[in-house]
């Protein structure tokens, strides 16, 4: 009898140190391990999940990764700033934010992503978003669109490749939608140098008067009014519309189980 009692609880004991463990090595894992890293053009472009430092670092040795392009909304406080913060002034990378919110990116934000991309002075170009899923996505079929004369069929047909990529998913379905909304309007937008993204000044390469260290130990803090120019009131947040009241660092809004990509 009194086994029987402690039967459950010893089972329900193993299950949470299955569980704690399980936890622990996906932690273990985006700490040793690059996330998501496909190189799209040798010695040009990369795209990929944000890394943890010693997987970027290694990144950026291999590839010889010149410009990171970051395609998220982030505060300076949040922890993966300050980590990508440390590599890029360590390095003397150049570090470019364009302020995606949720999953989605405005078309104007995908002009933006894509001649930042094909620009010849930055590249190799290391470009991520949070999970390397959505906005990756968008802004790597941006590029193949405006620079390499491909259809959206073709650019969709590239991202959507990916393994983890989920094409009847209604959140790809709507990368989908975007791409082809962006083939048929790219060619009359010519976005004005400087503005809708935050080029942060501490690489080597980089070219800003902001100055490269607010004397923090971090990097320039963003300038909220330059973040937001190109958010023209479309929805960039889960069940939120863009606007200037919106923190810099909402990056999510929906469910904790939602791809955050």
């Amino acid at each position: 009898m009194i086994r029987r009692l402690h039967r459950p609880w010893l089972l329900a004991s193993v299950g949470l140190l299955i569980a704690g463990l399980a936890a622990g090595l996906i932690l273990l894992r985006d700490e040793l391990f690059e996330k998501r890293v496909q190189v799209i053009h040798p010695g040009r472009l990369v795209r990929g999940a944000w890394q943890q430092p010693a997987p970027l670092r290694r990144l950026v040795s291999r590839e010889g990764i010149k410009t990171i392009v970051t395609l998220t909304a982030i505060n300076s406080t949040d922890g993966k700033f300050v980590n990508q913060s440390g590599v890029v002034r360590e390095r003397g990378l150049d570090w470019v934010i364009i302020p995606m919110r949720g999953s989605r990116a405005t078309i104007e934000q995908m002009v933006i992503a894509a001649d930042l991309l094909a620009d010849p002075a930055r590249q190799p170009v290391f470009f991520h978003c949070v999970a390397g899923h959505h906005r990756t996505s968008l802004a790597h079929a941006a590029y193949l669109i405006r620079h390499e004369g491909y259809t959206a069929k073709q650019a969709w047909d590239t991202v959507s490749s990916y393994s983890w990529a989920r094409p009847d998913a209604l959140v790809d379905r709507n990368d989908q939608f975007l791409i082809e909304e962006f083939a048929r309007v790219q060619a009359t937008l010519s976005p004005e140098p400087g503005v809708g993204y935050w080029e942060v000044g501490s690489g080597k390469h980089a070219k800003t008067d902001r100055p490269a260290d607010p004397g923090d130990g971090r990097l320039a803090a963003p300038d909220p009014d330059g973040l937001d120019r190109v958010e023209s009131g479309q929805r960039q947040l889960r069940d939120r519309a863009a606007g200037a009241d919106l923190s810099l660092g909402a990056d999510v809004g929906g469910p904790s189980g939602e791809d955050p990509s």
